[in-house]
């Protein structure tokens, strides 16, 4: 066979391949995001879409052009399967205008001539760049160092550790704390945090603290719990190897831990505990917001530092709902030192934003393709918190997935950055 025929027939081979891998993506990204499958190809598949659209359009005329096809039929399926992948890659990027007008009209309402007035300088000065999300975002490392696995807690059974981001200079600095998400069963610290996002804002001069907490051992699940949360446990690699296992109440104990510590070293950690925002992600983001809405709240008292003052709390697609008359597959993960439909309440932040004598203002980040992180919990939880007169802001990231930031320069990871950069500048301002 001519070398040139044999070379012509395995770079279409290669072609149709990738036509077909990607098919099937495009299709798990738009109809099964709440798979895990579809998750993980969420990940990835948008925050890639601009290298994604130009491969579709070559691959097209690739197979059309080379294979010298001569029946209508096959072209015409050829071309349908590009421009579908093509579509499905691009919807993403023509809506982020709206959804940046969207975001610009709610932090204008929010904070007025305050908005309009913040020096930006040194501040991300697009919500997205196109270059950027091809080359990454510019951090610089030599404006803070970073100290792994500092031990704050040890409760005889295991113990528990946090990474510290020191800016340059002097300090005290304005607090962030990072908490990791997971679903509660799995997750840590670091690789499983987006490092790039601590690493970004401590260059910007936030001490940050990315701590882990207990999590739940998914073999001590049963019933419909064990059968819906062991799914998780293929990941359990990404945890460390705790011997016990915590509770949701046990773990925002753990995590109120790290508040008292902090407070009994904050000259050590250049930590100002007058500024201090928390941040999560998923089930950090849950943990997160029981921190924002609890640290004061008598349900919690005891459980958190009491010299602290938490600016705002930053929830990044985050449950904000939890309901036993909706579903009580999350029982044997509630239980604590209260009957279990108090609990319920006690560790919901629908219940917790009218029940606490103090609500920080609060940024919740959700992507509107969220099949994970139910996405219009956020919506109802901002409108009922609007509707309390509580200042929240709701950033929403079109037609991406859970976990969207974890490709830090995504276009959801730089929209997520710019509107929590500003966030957190302007309530430290008020301060």
């Amino acid at each position: 066979m001519n070398p040139k025929r044999i070379s012509r027939l395995l770079f279409l081979a290669l072609c149709y391949t990738i036509l077909g891998t990607f098919t099937g993506l495009a299709v798990l990204y738009l109809f099964f995001d709440s798979s895990i499958l579809g998750w993980l190809t969420a990940i990835v598949y948008s925050s890639i879409a601009p290298a994604l659209t130009v491969i579709y359009i070559i691959i097209g005329i690739t197979i059309i052009r080379f294979s010298f096809m001569k029946k209508r039929n096959a072209i015409v399926v050829v071309s349908v399967l590009c421009v579908f992948m093509f579509v499905s890659a691009i919807i993403p990027y023509t809506l982020i205008p709206g959804e940046i007008a969207e975001a610009e009209s709610q932090m204008n309402q929010t904070y007025g001539i305050a908005y309009t007035n913040l020096d930006t300088s040194g501040m991300r000065p697009v919500p997205y760049s196109l270059y950027d999300n091809i080359y990454g975002l510019a951090i610089d490392e030599s404006k803070f160092s970073v100290s792994e696995n500092i031990e704050y807690f040890d409760n005889g059974v295991d113990k528990f550790f946090f990474d510290w981001y020191r800016p340059s200079g002097e300090g005290p600095f304005p607090v962030m704390i990072t908490l990791h998400g997971g679903a509660w069963v799995i997750g840590d610290k670091g690789r499983m945090n987006v490092i790039s996002f601590n690493q970004y804002f401590a260059s910007k001069g936030y001490t940050v603290f990315d701590l882990n907490y207990g999590l739940i051992d998914t073999d001590t699940l049963t019933g419909e719990a064990a059968a819906t949360f062991g799914t998780f446990s293929t990941f359990r690699g990404f945890s460390p190897n705790y011997n016990g296992s915590y509770t949701l109440q046990q773990q925002i104990e753990n995590i109120g831990e790290f508040t008292k510590m902090l407070e009994l070293n904050n000259s050590k950690y250049s930590a100002d505990l007058d500024n201090v925002f928390v941040v999560g992600r998923s089930a950090g983001g849950h943990m997160a917001s029981l921190i924002t809405l609890g640290y004061k709240n008598p349900l919690f008292a005891g459980n958190f530092s009491t010299n602290m003052t938490v600016k705002g709390g930053i929830w990044i697609y985050p449950p904000t709902n939890f309901s036993r008359s909706v579903s009580s597959i999350f029982d044997q993960m509630m239980e604590g030192s209260l009957p279990i439909d108090e609990q319920y309440k006690k560790l919901s932040p629908s219940f917790l934003i009218s029940n606490s004598t103090e609500t920080p203002p609060i940024m919740i980040v959700h992507g509107s393709k969220d099949g994970l992180a139910d996405y219009s919990q956020s919506i109802s939880f901002y409108q009922y918190a609007a509707g309390l007169g509580k200042r929240c802001l709701l950033i929403t990231i079109p037609w991406a997935g859970h976990a969207f930031d974890f490709i830090f320069q995504s276009y959801g990871g730089q929209i997520a950055t710019y509107y929590i950069e500003r966030f957190v500048a302007l309530e430290l301002g008020e301060g």
